[in-house]
């Protein structure tokens, strides 16, 4: 399902909702990850038609988002703006991006804390804060970056916290894409991770998002018990078994969520 059909389903017949803007955002949408597209390619991404496609990135290269340059578009520096915009008045990005900062200093690897991306909740996680290692994984993450959350540490901690009829309706799409050889994919292993998740307080992930990355997470609550956010440790394996990082990650991260949980209720007070 691609976001635009995510937006309408949730949207259903709201008579304000404006879906010729929905079509402009879900082609500015399709170059996450994505260094430059052509016109074919953003249809092909958005499931939008080539004429409607053609008329999106043209309004979007006119007003200064886009630039275009021998049939293929980029997204341009008039957007970053926007991005700072968030990261500097977000509190719970604002909260925690020292706390990931500490958290890399005191084990020398790379932090990160994220959120169900907001529009199409469950499907992936989206980086608010990080921190990295002076030894990064190959994986390139950033504030920003977006993950599934079937298969990462991330992700597992954020479903865990669902309710059973959420965390269903999450799972009626599986079986998910394997992304390595290591990779759960049905419906019943990632509830059996997630319940797991649940009953210790964290999730492990070995090499199911990428090859050689393994990482750990730990929800962040909010003063009412309920999961905001969740925090995570990546290494790379060959730096890292999982039997160390659980007894000297694992408390690092715990204490360090619990000192953001309380950064988050002293600015709600």
């Amino acid at each position: 399902m691609t976001y635009l059909e995510v937006v309408v389903k949730v949207t259903g017949t709201d008579p304000d909702f404006m879906l010729s803007l929905a079509r402009g955002m879900a082609t500015l949408r399709a170059f996450e990850g994505r260094a430059q597209l052509t016109i074919a390619q953003a249809a092909s991404v958005t499931g939008l038609s080539r004429s409607s496609v053609r008329r999106c990135l043209h309004t979007l290269e006119t007003l200064g988002y886009l630039r275009e340059q021998g049939g293929r578009y980029r997204l341009a520096p008039t957007l970053l703006p926007l991005a700072h915009g968030y990261v500097m008045s977000d509190p719970l990005a604002v909260a925690a991006q020292p706390v990931v900062n500490n958290v890399r200093d005191m084990l020398g690897e790379s932090c990160s804390l994220a959120v169900f991306e907001p529009r199409n909740r469950g499907s992936e996680v989206i980086y608010i804060a990080r921190a990295e290692a002076a030894q990064p994984i190959a994986m390139p993450l950033h504030v920003g970056s977006a993950l599934p959350a079937y298969c990462s540490s991330l992700g597992r901690v954020l479903l865990a916290a669902l309710d059973g009829t959420a965390l269903s309706a999450y799972l009626a799409d599986a079986p998910f894409p394997a992304r390595t050889p290591e990779t759960l994919t049905s419906a019943e292993q990632v509830r059996a991770a997630c319940d797991q998740a649940r009953e210790c307080g964290f999730s492990q992930v070995n090499e199911e998002l990428e090859p050689g990355l393994r990482s750990i997470a730990v929800p962040v609550r909010s003063g009412a018990g309920g999961t905001v956010a969740a925090l995570n440790v990546g290494v790379a394996a060959g730096r890292w078994q999982p039997e160390g990082m659980i007894e000297r990650i694992l408390p690092e991260l715990r204490a360090a969520a619990t000192h953001l949980a309380r950064s988050i209720q002293t600015q709600d007070r």
